[in-house]
């Protein structure tokens, strides 16, 4: 799968963006999926002016997927000075011929006010319709504008719904919200088993803040069994990453154990690998 990433920075709501390029070729007639890959090779290689001037009459002809890479190289000022208001104008192409990670960054933009004024109600728009297109960063973003109450009324009810929908398809950062709203109550009735399940879901993938409270529950034998071994294989996971509370964790369970507990955990650690979902 190839990926170009758009610039955004969502403070409150949502990591970068970014978009599958050469997925889409299927869609495309033989000849524009060459010339598109042709694009993106040149990408790849460095050589961005090729890549623009071999998707610019891609995107004038309405190659949604050529404008949407098109505005990334504005944004990224890849080859050219950066132009946010350029990149804005692509993506507003992109996003009416309906593609989906164009309507994220549009989104992004008006929640963030970067090139555009800043507006709730149009970020709303664009994230809603990106979710319906099946957007997982979207669905997350849109549960964080019920969440912050975000040009919408604050509802946790709705922002839990769009949360766990991003948090089932596999996003690792909805799956460790989802974790703490069944731990407290939020928005969904308060369940430690849930809450567990889906800390240790976004910890398998390398999340290192559902590493930490995975590691806090077997401590706990809450929502699981009591593991002292799993819980410091995840707390030193998570140290491991700079995770200052972690750190602390790991070593009040460490004092409870025996040296021999204490080196499983060390081997388990190491021999952890994240489960990476290609969700985007």
């Amino acid at each position: 799968m190839t990926i170009l990433r758009g610039r955004g920075k969502l403070s409150l709501i949502c990591a970068a963006a970014a978009v599958c390029s050469a997925v889409y070729l299927s869609s495309m007639t033989p000849a524009v999926a060459e010339d598109f890959t042709d694009g993106w090779n040149a990408y790849q290689q460095g050589d961005f002016g090729k890549a623009r001037a071999i998707w610019m009459p891609l995107a004038e002809t309405g190659n949604a997927k050529a404008m949407f890479n098109i505005g990334v190289i504005y944004d990224e000022g890849r080859g050219i000075a950066p132009d946010r208001a350029k990149a804005i104008e692509w993506w507003n192409r992109a996003a009416e011929a309906g593609h989906a990670q164009a309507m994220h960054n549009l989104g992004l933009a008006y929640i963030e006010g970067s090139g555009v004024n800043q507006n709730y109600d149009r970020a709303y728009g664009w994230l809603e319709r990106a979710a319906y297109h099946g957007l997982v960063r979207s669905q997350y973003s849109l549960g964080k504008m019920f969440e912050y109450g975000l040009g919408v009324e604050e509802s946790q009810i709705r922002a839990a719904l769009w949360i766990e929908r991003a948090a089932i398809a596999g996003f690792d950062r909805a799956q460790y919200n989802m974790g703490k709203r069944y731990r407290d109550g939020n928005g969904v009735e308060k369940d430690l088993v849930m809450a567990a399940k889906w800390f240790l879901a976004a910890a398998r993938q390398g999340y290192d803040k559902a590493q930490n409270h995975i590691g806090a529950r077997f401590s706990k034998g809450e929502g699981v069994e009591t593991d002292m071994v799993e819980a410091l294989k995840w707390l030193t996971l998570a140290a491991n990453q700079g995770n200052a509370s972690a750190k602390k964790r790991a070593e009040k369970v460490a004092d409870k154990m025996t040296a021999e507990q204490r080196e499983e955990s060390q081997r388990r650690a190491e021999a952890f690998v994240p489960e990476r979902s290609n969700v985007y």
